[in-house]
């Protein structure tokens, strides 16, 4: 038993021992073989080819987590750049937050990690810009760098949108009727010229410290019309019965939009002078009275312009004459405003009228980066407006006019058939004859000739230099008014004095018809209205405004109540600075 257990008992250290010599041969043998592969020039190969594999795909790998990375964080920065340009647009009236986060959410990033900031900018109460910044945070899970530890590269993605009002377009629709020649109630100087230094100062301020060709600024000057002179008024389609007058007659339809349409016919205003039976007009004097369409020097339209010299000339030219239409001038304040004005505007460029800058103005409405603004000036409210009846708007008139070849005596003869009461003790009643106010030749206020001065017999030794002409109605009324008319080449064909002043009256009534000045109200509140809807910033201001329609029909035009201005005197220097203020902090940047 003893030598089995021994026996037993040496297998196992025999075992044990074999083991251990094993392992230190292997381990002699490898060390060996390291130091001949050390030494060995095909082994140096072969270790930085294993090292140069190893470096390769850790850092092939490393640049699949990182191209990985960069690829969905330009996604994110795409669609987040797109989201706020969007939410900063001026001309879209959603809430900016919820513009970005239906981008977002559209592109299908976690609208969660999105925040949004938003800064405006507005002139009182009308967005003029608008600041969106919005941050989105998040990660992308990698797949080598883990094995350092680095289980998700994080992101943080801005973007920044912002948009300003760049040009601005200006209307300045002033009042120079009749009541403007008054002085203020506080005794401070006379309207017209308290206006004329305030529109002078606006223009100033509001040009002084804008780039050029950016701004562009219109003056309408208005009383019973708006005259769009000969410059303007070419580039659009009216009616060619003469060419007195240069305002047109706008109905009802016309006030329902903005735009007056190059294409469409446009009735050319009868030119005449007006007047009441309490003043304005002479029997005497011929040219006394109140033209309808005034055409003196400072009255004209003064269509986009950027010069402060040339604004401010214009301005100092205002007189004050007339009636008050403000619907006239604010009809044409917008048409200035409106794109359908590009076509004139283009033409007056081409004349070298107006700067090449304004170009493609004015602008569509509601377009980016451009502001419209409207300025409507009054002292008092709509009045009546006369028009003539189109018998008495073109075509000839029954009125000779005979005149030295200088022009040096002038005398009115009617070509009618002698009427009851006109007899003139020589021929039979209804005899048709020359009627004269004043004789040709004699001192006699009244005349009935079977001829006219020029080929009257017994005034041929002066016909060489008499120059005679039938006269269309457009030039008898731009020579007398038409009480001179009624008066003295109709009334005085009765003998009867007493009849004169009704034969006046009468045909003044028979020639024209009137606009009501509630009809005219409501032209004013429609295409304010309008303006409203188009985007255009109203400015109203009521200088010693006394009739409360015509301040509520203000107050209604105006873009907000802050719009509106109620003011006196001196006073109206401070509301077109307040005004000037608020474009010009636009500062308006490129």
């Amino acid at each position: 038993m003893a030598r089995n257990a021994f026996a037993v008992r040496g297998v196992f250290l025999g075992t044990d021992f074999r083991d251990k010599f094993m392992t230190r041969k292997i381990a002699l043998g490898f060390s060996n073989w390291w130091s001949h592969f050390r030494r060995g020039e095909e082994g140096g190969i072969l270790l930085l080819s294993l090292m140069i594999f190893v470096v390769m795909t850790v850092a092939g790998g490393l640049a699949v987590d990182l191209a990985n990375h960069e690829r969905t964080r330009t996604y994110h920065q795409t669609h987040l750049d797109n989201a706020v340009l969007a939410a900063a647009s001026l001309s879209q009236d959603i809430e900016p937050r919820d513009v970005v986060m239906s981008y977002v959410t559209s592109a299908g990033l976690d609208a969660s990690k999105v925040k949004v900031e938003t800064s405006t900018e507005e002139i009182g109460g009308i967005l003029v810009g608008r600041t969106v910044r919005a941050t989105l945070t998040g990660g992308v899970n990698t797949y080598f760098f883990r094995f350092f530890d680095v289980n998700n590269l994080g992101m943080s993605i801005e973007s920044q949108a912002t948009e300003r009002v760049e040009d601005i377009e200006i209307s300045l629709v002033l009042d120079v009727s009749g009541s403007m020649a008054w002085d203020t109630s506080n005794g401070n100087g006379k309207k017209i010229d308290i206006l004329k230094q305030a529109a002078g100062d606006f223009v100033d301020a509001v040009l002084s410290e804008a780039e050029e060709g950016r701004v562009s600024i219109s003056i309408i000057p208005y009383s019973t019309k708006a005259n769009a002179g000969p410059d303007l008024l070419k580039y659009y389609n009216a009616s060619r019965e003469h060419d007195f007058s240069h305002c047109i007659d706008f109905d009802g339809a016309d006030y329902t939009a903005l735009a007056i349409d190059p294409s469409t016919r446009l009735s050319r205003t009868g030119h005449f002078q007006y007047g009441n039976k309490y003043g304005n007009w002479s029997t005497s004097d011929k040219e006394k009275g109140d033209w309808v369409c005034r055409f003196d020097d400072g009255f004209t339209i003064t269509p986009l312009s950027s010069s402060a010299e040339v604004l401010k000339a214009q301005i100092n030219k205002l007189t004050a004459k007339g009636s008050t239409s403000i619907d006239m001038g604010v009809k044409w304040g917008l048409a200035l405003l409106d794109p359908s004005a590009q076509t004139a505007v283009s033409g007056l460029v081409s004349e070298g009228l107006v700067s090449a800058a304004f170009e493609g103005r004015p602008h569509p409405h509601k377009s980016q980066n451009n502001m419209k603004v409207l300025v409507i000036m009054t002292d008092g409210e709509n009045d009546v407006e006369y028009r003539l009846h189109s018998k008495f708007a073109s075509g000839l008139s029954p009125v000779i006019r005979s005149a030295t070849a200088d022009d040096s005596t002038v005398v009115y003869g009617v070509d009618a058939p002698e009427i009851s009461g006109a007899d003139d003790r020589q021929h039979p009643e209804g005899e048709r004859y020359f009627f004269y106010s004043k004789h040709p030749l004699e001192s006699k206020e009244r005349a009935w000739r079977n001829h006219t001065p020029k080929n009257d017999p017994e005034l041929a030794q002066y016909a060489h230099n008499i120059v005679e002409k039938q006269l269309t109605w457009p030039e008898v009324w731009a020579e007398m008014s038409p009480v001179y008319y009624g008066y003295n080449l109709l009334g005085k064909q009765s003998n009867s004095s007493r009849k004169w002043a009704s034969t006046m009256w009468d045909q003044w009534e028979d020639m024209h018809y009137s606009v009501h000045p509630s009809v005219k109200n409501t032209q004013l509140s429609t295409i304010c209205g309008a303006a409203k809807q188009a985007g255009i910033v109203t400015y109203t201001i009521g200088m010693e405004v006394q009739k409360e329609i015509s301040l509520n029909l203000l107050k209604e035009c105006a873009s907000t109540e802050a719009h509106y201005f109620d003011v006196e005197g001196m006073d109206i220097g401070t509301a077109f600075d307040m005004i000037a203020a608020s474009i010009s902090m636009l500062r308006l940047t490129k």
